[in-house]
C-alpha cells in the first residue's frame, strides 16, 4: 500500500473538527475495515429472499413510500 495515501487520509481527518463528520467517517472506515462478509453470515433461506427481494426490485414489482410508510404504522398499531 502507498504510505502517501494513508499520509493523505490520516490528514484531513486530522483537520475535521466536527464531531458529527468524524463520526461519521469512523462509521465508513468501520465497514470499509472489516473483513468479514455480510452474505457470508446469511442462511441459504435468507440469500434465496434476498435475491427475490432484488429481482423484484430490478422488475419495479414494489410498493409506493406512503402505501409503505401506511403499513409500517398498522404493522406497529396491530
Amino acid at each position: 500500500m502507498e504510505h502517501s495515501v494513508k499520509s493523505k487520509i490520516f490528514k484531513m481527518v486530522e483537520d475535521i473538527d466536527d464531531e458529527n463528520v468524524l463520526k461519521m467517517v469512523m462509521e465508513d472506515v468501520a465497514f470499509y475495515a472489516d473483513k468479514q462478509d455480510i452474505m457470508d453470515e446469511l442462511s441459504e433461506y435468507q440469500l434465496k429472499e434476498l435475491d427475490n427481494a432484488v429481482k423484484e426490485a430490478d422488475n419495479k414489482d414494489t410498493i409506493d413510500w406512503s402505501d409503505f410508510k401506511k403499513e409500517m404504522g398498522e404493522w406497529k398499531k396491530g
